[in-house]
Parts: structure tokens; C-alpha cells; sequence
């Protein structure tokens, strides 16, 4: 029997195989049901590159941002998370007036790519002829909070690339059956 050589397998540790990452855990965070949208979002981006919020205080920054703000339809909760998470990582420190360019910048080339991508940032718009809760619902959102994630994860690390290296690989190469999700559920309402 031949076996493989290990050299020949190098992990891919680039930034565009920590972004499809980000992305994929982000979605599977979503279809498994574990967390809604802008949840998956700002968990996977701040635990995944390491942003320093507890696992807990990243759901509840993002908690009422879901279906548009709290369900009431306005902009995309998983937008509004990706948002959150340049502030994040690139926003500024303190008072002055000029050192907020590079979140502004992000901020607004992230806005402008949903927009181009999806048409809109209304998930009222977005979802619209959709029914919530199914399938399709699930899908859809899951592909809209994955691109996001994807592009936010993109411009932090364009300015931060030395996240790559500290990046919590094994967190974001995690990937959860809806039977794993199911059971992350239970175990959080029994932690409550």
C-alpha cells in the first residue's frame, strides 16, 4: 500500500481560503438553524479573525438586527451585522474627526456590493415572495449573509492581513449537520 505523502498537503492558510471559510461557516451557522442571520455574521467574523467579543456579547450586539430590524423589514440584518463588524476591526479608537476614513470606505464599498449584488438592501424587498421559515427562506438568506460575511471578512483583511495568521482556523473550518444544529439548540435552552 502506498501511502500519501504528508508534505504534499500543505493547509491552504491564504486569505481567500480563510474568506470561502468565513463564508461557509457563516451560512452553515444560518441553514443549521443555530443563529439568524446578522447573528452568523458578526460570530463568524469575530470569532473566526478574532475581534475579542465573547461568542455571547457577539449574538446579543446583533440579536435585534434579524428580518430587517427586529422583523419590522428596513435594511438586511445580516448588512447591518457586516457593518457592525468593519466598525469592529477597522473602526476608530477614539474622538477625531479623520480617523474613521477606513470604515467609512469599507462601510460603503460593502453597501454598494449588496446592493449591486442583490438589488436591494430592504429585506422587506429582498424577501419579498418569500415565504419565512421555509426552505427557500433559509437558502436565500444564507447566500445574502454569506456574501456579506465573505465581503466584510475581504476588506478587514486587506487592511489587517495579519489576521490571516492569527485567524481561529479550526472555528471556521467547523461545519454543522441540521442534526448538529438541532442539538446545539437543546443545549442552550437547557444552559438558559
Amino acid at each position: 500500500m502506498i501511502r500519501p505523502n504528508p508534505e504534499n498537503y500543505r493547509v491552504d492558510r491564504s486569505a481567500e481560503a480563510l474568506i470561502k471559510k468565513i463564508r461557509q461557516r457563516t451560512e452553515n451557522l444560518f441553514t443549521t438553524k443555530q443563529l439568524m442571520c446578522s447573528e452568523a455574521v458578526l460570530t463568524v467574523l469575530n470569532q473566526g479573525l478574532k475581534g475579542g467579543l465573547s461568542p455571547e456579547m457577539a449574538v446579543r450586539l446583533t440579536s435585534g438586527l434579524p428580518e430587517g430590524f427586529g422583523g419590522s423589514g428596513c435594511t438586511c440584518g445580516a448588512l447591518s451585522a457586516g457593518i457592525i463588524s468593519l466598525g469592529l476591526f477597522l473602526g476608530r479608537n477614539g474622538p477625531g474627526f479623520f480617523n474613521n476614513r477606513a470604515v467609512y470606505k469599507a462601510s460603503r464599498e460593502l453597501h454598494d456590493r449588496f446592493k449591486a449584488c442583490f438589488g436591494a438592501t430592504c429585506c422587506r424587498v429582498l424577501t419579498k415572495n418569500i415565504k419565512l421559515g421555509t426552505q427557500r427562506y433559509y437558502r436565500l438568506c444564507a447566500q445574502k449573509a454569506g456574501t456579506v460575511a465573505e465581503q466584510a471578512a475581504r476588506r478587514i483583511l486587506e487592511q489587517k492581513s495579519e489576521l490571516i495568521e492569527k485567524a481561529d482556523w479550526t472555528y471556521v473550518n467547523q461545519s454543522d449537520s441540521n442534526i448538529d444544529g438541532r442539538i446545539h439548540q437543546l443545549t442552550n435552552i437547557f444552559r438558559s
